[in-house]
């Protein structure tokens, strides 16, 4: 996919690459039947689960191919894909999901739900090897396309999805290369990018890749400039932009993912993101000036600066902090907060089986230490709006991300930022003492979130 083809849509946010489609209601109660075209009898292979390992915000065109063929289907329901990246793991963060906004509280769109769920997964999953739908969740189920003996199972997620139906897709899937848009059953899996360094995102896709990837990674270079991705803003990422010579105000943007991409070829591996080899490099490389006289020091690398105070959250000072058994002090006093044991500030063994517990319930690896995985599940997990903290919403924005801003004011969640939207936005603004602009950014999101969690 050629990145200079993308269309980049924000309806008026940072999140330029959450789709948006179908905003009117069902017009009946009677639902359309599933679509049909002729295919051949040969069926798609069966495709492992294959976990989100890069950062990559680029629209994919069986993911966009299938969120329209379901619009024109049944006109109603728009589509959220991207999110920014977080700590966790979601194929959202490489464009392979997409979250159809269905309601059971809606009679038609329950309907709708549970038809195309029914047609998805019928035979083991015929019709979704021939989209490369990888799983389904809906309604506190979930069916697995790579398991499909087990059928609807029961969803214990934190998410019930009774308000959208969310579909992740396979790498042949989510690049539209199986049997529904190509007329032939795709027999040669492509298991997408393979990381490079232990712990960072993967290099984004160009190429199919027909074989696993390797389990020996080598170990990042180090920086103290934390990674950011696209749709983050912070004082960090104005420090990149001025190395890449595009405008510094922080918001990492089509322009700025563009500019990264560009500089990383032939560089480091082209992740899109600022990782540690991006910073490792970018940040030790001179910027153009006129030669110095000899015997002149070179100038000393430009300090990290802090962190704004809206991004920040009681992990961020301990990120690059390691625990494990035998450590002490005050970042394990706040990780024993966050797993609420009784913080005595000793990383002791039910510290440590309080960390492992936590590990299987967020499916990381059972190590025992805590690392940045660990730090980023516990922020998220108190602070659920954190990677929204840099997205501007305002009156007229439209899109996934407002349905997070409505659910989390409690208002109508419709994806569509109205009056009644920036009434509440502005009532928050007034108990959190902001400016009562009605617009959502930066400190607002905090104020939101405190408000969310009464």
């Amino acid at each position: 996919m050629s990145f200079q083809k993308l269309r980049f849509t924000a309806s008026g946010t940072a999140l330029a690459f959450a789709l948006t489609v179908g905003f009117a209601p069902a017009a009946h109660a009677a639902i359309p039947t599933p679509p049909s075209k002729v295919l051949s009898a040969a069926l798609d292979a069966k495709t492992p689960y294959e976990a989100q390992v890069s950062c990559d915000p680029r629209p994919k065109p069986g993911v966009t191919a299938f969120a329209a063929l379901m619009r024109a289907r049944y006109k109603t329901g728009y589509v959220g894909t991207y999110r920014p990246c977080q700590g966790d793991t979601s194929e959202h963060y490489d464009s392979r999901a997409m979250d159809w906004m269905l309601s059971v509280n809606n009679p038609t769109q329950k309907a709708i739900a549970n038809s195309v769920t029914a047609w998805l997964s019928a035979g083991g999953g015929v019709m979704a090897r021939r989209f490369g739908i990888s799983y389904i969740i809906w309604n506190h189920k979930v069916w697995k396309e790579y398991r499909p003996e087990r059928g609807w199972t029961v969803y214990t997620g934190s998410v019930p999805h009774t308000d959208h139906v969310h579909f992740s897709f396979s790498w042949d899937g989510a690049m539209k290369r199986t049997s529904w848009w190509t007329g032939r059953a795709n027999g040669v899996i492509d298991f997408g990018p393979c990381q490079v360094y232990r712990g960072q995102f993967a290099p984004l896709r160009t190429a199919i890749r027909t074989v696993p990837c390797p389990t020996a990674l080598r170990v990042a270079p180090t920086s103290a400039y934390r990674v950011a991705v696209y749709g983050q803003s912070s004082s960090q990422i104005a420090v990149a932009q001025r190395r890449l010579g595009v405008k510094a105000d922080g918001k990492f943007g089509p322009t700025t993912f563009a500019k990264v991409v560009a500089w990383q070829r032939g560089r480091v591996p082209v992740t899109g993101a600022l990782d540690k080899a991006t910073w490792a490099k970018l940040v030790s490389t001179p910027q153009p000036s006129t030669p110095a006289p000899p015997q002149t020091p070179a100038p000393s690398p430009a300090p990290v600066p802090p962190v704004a105070p809206w991004a920040a959250t009681r992990y961020t000072a301990y990120k690059s902090v390691v625990l494990r058994q035998g450590s002490r002090g005050s970042a394990v006093v706040v990780l024993q907060r966050g797993l609420r044991v009784t913080p005595d500030g000793a990383f002791g063994p039910k510290t440590r089986a309080a960390v492992v517990a936590f590990q299987t319930r967020q499916r990381i690896a059972r190590t025992g230490v805590v690392g940045h995985p660990v730090w980023d599940r516990l922020e998220k997990l108190d602070y659920p709006l954190i990677a929204y903290r840099g997205v501007t919403l305002r009156q007229g924005s439209r899109g996934a991300v407002v349905v997070v801003a409505q659910r989390a004011l409690r208002v109508t969640a419709d994806g569509a930022f109205g009056p009644r939207t920036g009434a509440a936005v502005k009532a928050v603004q007034l108990r959190a003492r902001l400016a009562r602009t009605g617009v959502v950014r930066n400190q607002t999101w905090v104020a939101i979130e405190n408000w969310m969690k009464r």
